[in-house]
């Protein structure tokens, strides 16, 4: 707390002699760069923590560096103790008064924080609080059977997931949908951990100051009203959600025939959940475009051609390295590439990055298939973006937002799923797929995204009203339906109430801050956004030439791109998130227009496709919820 004293004591004597501002800027700097060098001093320690912590989970036995490497724990505790103090000797820092626009970015940054900004005892209970979320998704809580002791009770991810996506059966999603709710509400459980949670977040506003609550959660956005900017790209995308909408609800009706759905455009809560688990699997509910125009079998081809993961690793490595950007050396995949064990991760299992300056390191998932092929793609963007931001400040090391790191991952998604890129790594003979394949694969994309990103919008929004006290205690159900009503044209399968508390198993998810649904939404929207211009810089997505569509764009080899994405990761977040953005846009706001132009070719479709069919587009549903 010394310099906390010092900059108060110098705060006084600035108040006592005006002539002298210049000479105390320079002394508030330098107090604040004493301050800013002992907490980097000490993240340094913690970045030694982090790299104990791979070493040991990537060796067998003891540490490499000898002794027991620590918790994640007690890594976590010690980031909260040294963000948590840093930040209350930052807070009296005159920022206006700093010259250096960089160290006033890093004071900004620093001075506030989130669930960090709670007093210990609280952050605890936070932490425990999102600890018993996360168990209402993962924990064994279902009886799926009347004799619960029969057999062992089921978690909703992945066992009630994985049925629901394979069932048949309208029954059995409804079933499912229901138990849980009612397994994880058992004595208001579920409500009553999201009412103390809230009542948190609301703590931690005070703590910077903030009296509306939701400024706070919208933190690293550093933008008023943040909420509106999300609802307009819903807005933007709707037409196209809407056709899409009418052309799943149909084929549902087709696919339960003996399901009692009413007749007002909704779509049911349970359906809804199992299109978005079936976007990549092989028997949907909904019916491909052109059924026999199947998509070519990449997975057969990838085991012959990349063989194992190791050689996916390189692929994607040498992708970035084509960009013109950090090419992986050898030393790098000896000492610090690292494949998971095969019992972790579970079914999806994703490859994580590991960031211990002057170091960064990979654990990656030991699977092959092309959803991992494209996933991988999107960590080495990761891994990239971590290579660029070690060389700067502590404070300024990181994304300029939540999510804008993962947009730049998803552009890399995006274009490793082509046929223009799966030629260029020999799994495919053409480089484009037929019109009939093209639109196969668009609609199960638009499945995966566009019935996605309003869901995130809508937990996120419901969150947000509720911290703000624009949704009261006694009306969150049936707001939440409303929400779900208004925004995606979605109902429950059953008649609900304000005795019921049904969010969705990712609102949980999207509980904590750095899994939050806006970093979802985000990364997104500017991922198309991203993406929509890496194409356009790269020559490979010319607007009208059907030679060069958007969904086929391969920006590979592109030095004009890769300038793009390198001047954005080198700057890490020493400028506002509008600012880096406009780099490589031209934009400074969220856009639908990426989302719109790479799903062109099937909007158009399920325009002509639902007159054919005379399906109306749209819904006026019934509320299913009413206060009792």
């Amino acid at each position: 707390m010394l310099w906390r004293c010092l900059l108060l004591l110098l705060l006084i004597v600035g108040g006592v002699n005006c002539n002298a501002n210049s000479n105390h800027t320079i002394d508030y700097e330098e107090s604040t760069l004493r301050i800013l060098d002992v907490a980097t001093q000490r993240m340094r320690s913690i970045w030694e923590m982090r790299k104990r912590i791979f070493l040991q989970l990537t060796s067998k036995g003891k540490s490499p560096l000898g002794g027991q490497a620590p918790s994640k724990q007690e890594v976590e505790m010690e980031t909260y103790r040294l963000v948590y103090e840093l930040a209350a000797n930052l807070s009296v820092v005159p920022v206006e008064q700093l010259r250096d626009l960089k160290l006033r970015r890093r004071v900004q940054r620093l001075a506030k924080l989130q669930l960090q900004g709670l007093r210990p005892e609280q952050y605890e209970q936070s932490k425990d609080l999102l600890r018993a979320m996360q168990n209402f998704i993962s924990g064994s809580l279902v009886c799926t059977h009347e004799d619960c002791s029969a057999r062992r009770p089921t978690a909703m991810y992945p066992q009630l997931y994985n049925q629901n996506m394979r069932t048949k059966r309208y029954e059995d999603l409804s079933f499912n949908w229901y138990s849980w709710r009612s397994a994880i509400n058992d004595k208001d459980t579920a409500r009553s951990t999201f009412i103390d949670y809230v009542r948190l977040l609301r703590i931690a506003a005070t703590y910077n100051g903030h009296v509306t609550p939701s400024r706070t959660w919208y933190l690293y956005y550093d933008t008023e009203n943040f909420q509106a900017e999300m609802e307009s790209v819903i807005w933007e995308i709707m037409p196209l959600y809407r056709e899409l909408h009418a052309y799943l609800r149909h084929s549902a009706i087709q696919a339960y025939p003996k399901a009692d759905f009413k007749d007002d455009g909704a779509i049911s809560a349970p359906v809804l959940d199992q299109m978005l688990s079936q976007a990549w699997y092989p028997h949907q509910i909904f019916p491909s475009p052109f059924p026999k125009d199947q998509l070519p079998s990449v997975h057969h081809r990838l085991e012959e051609v990349l063989v194992t993961p190791v050689k996916i690793n390189k692929k994607a490595a040498e992708f970035f390295e084509s960009l013109g950007l950090n090419k992986m050396t050898e030393g790098f995949y000896e000492r610090y590439s690292r494949r998971m064990n095969d019992d972790e991760g579970g079914p999806d299992c994703k490859s994580q990055v590991y960031y211990f300056p002057p170091e960064v390191a990979l654990r990656y998932c030991p699977k092959l298939d092309y959803k991992k092929m494209m996933q991988i793609h999107g960590t080495m963007a990761e891994l990239q973006y971590n290579i660029y931001k070690k060389e700067l400040a502590f404070g300024l090391d990181t994304e300029p937002c939540p999510g804008f790191g993962s947009a730049l991952g998803e552009t890399a998604v995006l274009a490793s799923g082509t046929a223009r890129h799966l030629q260029r790594l020999h799994i495919l003979i053409s480089d484009s797929l037929t019109e009939g394949q093209s639109l196969n694969r668009l609609l199960r994309m638009g499945v995966h995204t566009l019935l996605a990103v309003p869901q995130y919008f809508i937990n996120d929004k419901f969150l947000v009203d509720v911290m703000d006290g624009r949704i009261g205690v006694n009306e969150y159900n049936c707001a939440y339906w409303r929400l779900q009503d208004k925004y995606a044209g979605v109902q429950p399968p059953i008649w609900r109430s304000e005795k019921d508390f049904d969010m969705d198993y990712k609102f949980y998810r999207g509980m904590n801050p750095d899994t939050s649904n806006t970093r979802k939404f985000i990364s997104e929207i500017l991922g198309f956004q991203f993406y929509r211009s890496f194409c356009l810089a790269s020559g490979q997505y010319k607007p009208g030439d059907s030679m060069y569509p958007l969904h086929n764009c391969d920006f590979n080899n592109s030095t004009e791109a890769g300038n793009l994405i390198r001047e954005m990761m080198q700057l890490g977040a020493t400028r506002h998130w509008r600012d880096i953005m406009q780099i490589a846009t031209g934009e400074r706001r969220l856009s639908g227009r990426g989302v719109l132009e790479y799903f062109a070719p099937l909007f158009t479709w399920l325009k002509e496709r639902n007159m054919q069919l005379d399906i109306e587009p749209g819904w006026d549903a019934d509320e299913l919820c009413r206060k009792e």
